[in-house]
């Protein structure tokens, strides 16, 4: 078995040093003792919630995604954003689901040299930027065109977006701009997600780990700290 470490991986003494295991230590984070003030944007995009529309979806369940415009998400992110810089104020934003969102947060971090030309990646130390945000596993998880199978049970805040947007997550996870991934409750499902994410190597297992675990604890979030058992090879 091997243990993802920070920028490594390494065996684990006395196990099976030819198997395809490896630990992965998780962090339940805890934002409400941080030095970051953090802002959840679904209580905030709840406040610009098109009730009209809510009250006339009827089985037009992909519309739900209007009921919160992205629009208005964006708003919100770009007056956090501005906010912060200009009373040079660490915030932390739970839950982006927007491309655009995080292309405002990749120009700046690129002037703050955190872009590496040799790997064509960002290379971030969390604790310096004044902006640092995470998506929901929701987001991740699904995506429009689920609406129509699974109607009110994905009925988040803020909503599932089109398939264009889950996979723009994907790519700034595996860009290193987006910091961590926010998970109410690590089930069973969750981890069979990741397991997924790896064998279809939609997330790389160091990333998953820096994203799941160290990111978190550079911007010093308080924790509880879990371990999961992932597998690279795919069995089935």
């Amino acid at each position: 078995m091997k243990l993802i470490q920070k920028n490594k991986i390494t065996n684990i003494p006395n196990s099976d040093t030819f198997d395809n295991l490896f630990l992965f230590p998780v962090l339940q984070v805890d934002y409400s003792s941080s030095e970051r003030e953090v802002f959840f944007m679904k209580d905030l995009i709840k406040q610009k919630e098109n009730t009209q529309l809510l009250e006339n979806l009827w089985d037009k369940y992909a519309m739900f995604a209007n009921v919160y415009s992205e629009k208005d998400e964006l708003e919100i992110f770009k007056n956090l954003f501005e906010m912060a810089l200009k009373e040079n104020k660490k915030i932390h934003i739970v839950w982006v689901t927007l491309d655009e969102e995080i292309k405002i947060l990749e120009e700046y971090y690129e002037t703050l040299g955190f872009m590496r030309e040799d790997i064509n990646c960002f290379k971030v130390d969390f604790s310096v930027p004044l902006v640092t945000v995470s998506v929901h596993i929701e987001n991740l998880i699904w995506r429009g065109s689920d609406y129509k199978r699974m109607w009110e049970k994905i009925f988040f805040l803020p909503p599932i977006r089109e398939a264009g947007q889950t996979k723009a997550m994907f790519k700034w996870i595996n860009r290193w701009v987006i910091s961590h991934i926010h998970i109410n409750n690590f089930d069973e499902e969750k981890k069979n997600f990741f397991q997924t994410c790896i064998w279809e190597e939609h997330i790389l297992p160091l990333n998953l780990w820096k994203i799941l675990y160290y990111n978190a604890k550079d911007i010093w979030f308080v924790w509880e700290e879990k371990e999961m058992i992932f597998s690279l090879e795919n069995e089935k």
